[in-house]
């Protein structure tokens, strides 16, 4: 998929999620209700979890702070 189409496929579905708002009711929420409830969702992801960044384009730059962090332990 080029970068054109993936462009088009998310302009798409923020359009889509658009239209479904505007059909939504709104619900007025306090600021500190919305972060409670952000908390709650993050503690129900494990540790470890949280703390392993899945992105595949990023690799390579987990194999780098491996090596590093290799080299600080030897010293």
């Amino acid at each position: 998929m080029t970068i054109q189409e993936q462009m088009a496929a998310q302009e798409q579905a923020w359009r889509e999620f658009h239209r479904w708002e505007a059909g939504e009711p709104r619900q007025e929420r306090e600021p500190e209700r919305i972060i409670s409830d952000l908390g709650a969702i993050l503690d129900w992801i494990p540790a470890p979890s949280r703390l392993h960044d899945a992105d595949p384009e990023k690799t390579g730059v987990h194999r780098m702070f491996d090596a590093l962090s290799r080299l600080s332990r030897s010293r």
